[in-house]
């Protein structure tokens, strides 16, 4: 279903993304979608959250 989804994301979304005014990180959001352990976490845009 992940891939479905990030499949339809890339190849639908971006012409409603850029009409909408989205923000520059949504196409890498998306592409988390994709990544899974090591990959997502050392992706230089996965964010670095600070408890």
């Amino acid at each position: 279903m992940r891939t479905g989804l990030t499949s339809w994301l890339v190849r639908h979304a971006p012409a409603r993304r850029r009409s909408c005014g989205s923000s520059g990180e949504l196409p890498h959001r998306i592409r988390f979608l994709g990544l899974t352990g090591q990959a997502r976490c050392t992706d230089p845009h996965w964010p670095v959250h600070r408890h």
